[in-house]
């Protein structure tokens, strides 16, 4: 997999504030990984073990200039649920959102080597015009979109693309925010006995937070599948 669109680390914190953003006060991320999360992480890393190079398993989730990598599973206007296989080492689709949903108000993925609240990789929003599905790319994080759903807490780092210079292309504006949070608190509509809601957005340091605590889950909570693992 190549990295494309190398962007740079910003003072986001205060790029948010400046905009006029809705960043309001978002809890933290929790420090205590569910069991049942866990047991998925296990299945995840047995299934990878068939690729001697996983995106998932083997690419760091920062890199040294502070940037965020993040994998492309369905790039922004695509009706198509794509969905990373572990064992496949590449994305497979899921099912198709319905006509009426249309398709995802923004490109959609994960941050490797991250594992989130319901076992999956720890989700990205990626601003800024369609990406190729099935690239990395790095970001700087703008924020965070708050989420729960009916596995529990599901929120979502949102980061921005940058010229060639540094500067950002795209900034996450109240437009961005009602846009994006109204799509994805309607998008299981027609999933009985699934819900989505989204009490807020976060700031850069909030997004930033859970992209280091899904990476701790990754790197730590290994050697107890199927057992609540809590950070110290």
């Amino acid at each position: 997999m190549r990295v494309t669109n190398r962007l740079l680390v910003l003072p986001v914190l205060l790029l948010v504030v400046a905009h006029g953003v809705d960043a309001r006060q978002i809890a933290g991320p929790p420090r205590e990984l569910p069991a049942q999360a866990s047991a998925v992480l296990a299945e995840s890393l047995k299934a990878a073990k068939a690729h001697s190079k996983h995106v998932w398993r083997d690419t760091p989730p920062e890199n040294a200039d502070g940037t965020i990598n993040g994998y492309i599973e369905i790039p922004r206007g695509d009706r198509r649920k794509w969905e990373f296989a572990m064992a496949k080492n590449a994305r497979a689709i899921d099912r198709v959102m319905p006509e009426d949903l249309g398709g995802y108000p923004v490109n959609y993925g994960f941050v490797p080597q991250t594992v989130s609240y319901d076992g999956d990789p720890f989700d990205i929003l990626v601003l800024g015009p369609p990406l190729r599905g099935g690239e990395l790319v790095r970001g700087v994080v703008v924020g965070l979109m708050a989420m729960e759903d009916e596995k529990g807490l599901d929120s979502k780092v949102v980061v921005s693309l940058t010229d060639n210079n540094g500067r950002p292309l795209h900034e996450l504006t109240p437009e961005d925010q009602q846009r994006i949070g109204g799509y994805f608190q309607r998008y299981k509509v027609h999933e009985p006995g699934k819900f989505s809601k989204v009490p807020g957005w976060g700031t850069a340091s909030d997004g930033l937070a859970f992209v280091r605590t899904t990476h701790a889950f990754f790197t730590k909570c290994r050697s107890a599948p199927g057992h609540a693992c809590r950070l110290d």
